[in-house]
């Protein structure tokens, strides 16, 4: 085997990258070498440095199918779903036979949210490698996506009998259990998720060793972000009690978050997540990712607190907001959301757009205000002018970047509806009443039908099948029941709908 590959398969990607680089200083326009190098840094985690390997080993070698394979998965990666699309389907011209081409192309598909077709590209690469741990695991996740759950738990059980401890596999059965109820089987698979190709880069390098649940008492911890802004607001119910009980706490969060989690948090040390993961943390003994604090904080639904809320909004902000909102006039105040900053065509499903709020903006007495971060000001106007709504926005406020000064705001509303989102997540731990709409089977309800992360929280399931715009008729009824005649507005009622 050559050098390089060797360095590959043993986890040393940077000696790897290095290795094919000399290779190719003496042969530049060597197809294969070109190609190893795109996988070398793939596992480096610089994906448009492998891109363009891979796209170079294309032009050297047209026919070498393995090359216009590698260039698609990592176009996946990057999101250029269509892009890669071309080169798996450009790789299995070339070698109809190719399993490794079939799945890929099944990934791509699965991401563009083209279930069928990609269920069909990976039946066809198990057909030609039933004992493909990647495969059985990649059609568990499919089934997963579609809803089928004990079909896709049953392939990936088939995945980790092949291959114990896949990786994917292990977390998508983490998310199915999760999903039944079953917290201690389900964080234990969740915490595969680093392992796993498209989150490996994402892990903090910390030369101490991980905490695992044990006593914390005398230990300097740190808790490190990951993933969106969601789950760090979803996981930081947490962190109150690993701060009462070790002798020191950094946590490291998304810039945006820390100054309300300081304030919410005093005991801790806040910073906002480095760039690197490799970067140094002087001081610490033991160090875990913000979402396996479950694992050993909520192994069972009796370790849930029953306290409403967990973050605290900045006092004197509030009380602005709470004059701005007034100024607005009488009504039920409701703040909305209709999707995520992350827009991608498999997560399009879980979303709303504004023209099918229709019957929402349809009942008179509501003061809706958006909660909606980033590029939104034509997609308001356009609903504005369609029906006859006015959606309240400030200037100078900015819904991306100053979270401290959403969550006032927040708290001046009697009621906030959104999709899963960031939105939601900090109006729960805020304690706002909160409506979360979406299809059905979100699997951090934990199979209860509420949220028990957010006691203010309330679950609206679209109909079986549906996108989450078919939970907004559900809504309308139960708004217009909020809609006071007289006297104050009632409370919103948490109880799961749908």
């Amino acid at each position: 085997m050559e050098p390089g590959n060797v360095l590959l398969a043993l986890g040393k990607a940077p000696e790897a990258v290095r290795r094919f680089r000399l290779a190719l200083a003496l042969q530049p326009a060597a197809a294969a070498a070109l190609t190893n190098l795109g996988n070398a840094l793939e596992a480096a985690h610089d994906l448009p440095a492998a891109a363009q390997a891979h796209r170079r080993a294309t032009l050297a070698d047209p026919a070498l199918a393995e090359a216009h394979d590698n260039w698609g998965a990592v176009l996946t990666r990057l999101g250029a779903l269509e892009a890669a699309e071309g080169c798996h389907r450009r790789a299995l011209r070339l070698a109809p036979d190719r399993e490794g081409g079939w799945l890929n192309l099944g990934v791509a598909l699965r991401r563009a949210g083209r279930l069928d077709e990609a269920r069909r590209a990976l039946v066809r690469a198990l057909a030609l490698a039933p004992a493909q741990g990647d495969g059985l695991a990649n059609l568990g996740r499919l089934l997963r996506d579609r809803g089928e759950s004990a079909a896709a738990e049953r392939w990936c059980r088939r995945a980790l009998s092949v291959e114990p401890g896949h990786p994917a596999a292990a977390f998508n059965l983490g998310l199915l259990d999760l999903a039944r109820g079953r917290l201690e089987a389900g964080w234990l698979g969740y915490d595969a998720r680093f392992r796993s190709r498209e989150l490996s880069g994402a892990a903090r390098a910390v030369p101490v060793p991980a905490w695992e649940g044990d006593d914390p008492s005398g230990l300097r911890l740190l808790v490190w972000a990951e993933q969106g802004l969601g789950d760090e607001i979803l996981f930081a119910g947490c962190l109150d009690e690993l701060i009462a009980r070790a002798a020191a706490v950094v946590v490291e969060c998304d810039r945006r978050l820390v100054p309300l989690f300081a304030r919410s948090f005093p005991r801790a040390q806040w910073r906002p997540a480095p760039a690197d993961p490799d970067a140094p943390c002087a001081g610490i003994d033991r160090h875990v990712a913000m979402g396996s604090l479950p694992r050993w904080l909520r192994p069972c639904f009796d370790r849930f607190p029953s306290r409403p809320s967990f973050l605290t909004a900045d006092p004197e902000r509030a009380v602005q907001w709470r004059k701005r909102v007034d100024a607005l006039g009488s009504g039920l105040r409701v703040g909305i959301a209709w999707r995520s900053g992350l827009m991608t065509a498999e997560r399009r499903g879980a979303y709303a757009p504004l023209d099918a709020w229709g019957p929402v903006f349809a009942l008179p007495g509501v003061v809706f205000v958006t909660l909606q971060y980033g590029d939104c000001i034509a997609e308001i106007a356009a609903a504005e002018h369609r029906f006859g709504v006015t959606i309240h926005r400030w200037d100078d406020l900015d819904l991306k970047n100053d979270l401290d000064g959403v969550a006032a705001l927040m708290t001046a509303l009697d009621l906030v509806i959104t999709p899963a989102s960031s939105v939601g997540e900090l109006a729960g731990a805020l304690g706002v009443p909160v409506w979360r709409f979406g299809p059905r089977g979100d699997w951090t309800a934990l199979g209860t039908g509420v949220r028990p992360w957010f006691p203010t929280m309330a679950l609206i399931s679209a109909p079986p099948g549906e996108p989450a715009s078919g939970a907004l008729p559900a809504i309308a009824r139960r708004l217009a029941a909020l809609r006071p005649t007289s006297g104050p507005a009632p409370a919103p009622s948490t109880k799961p709908s749908g």
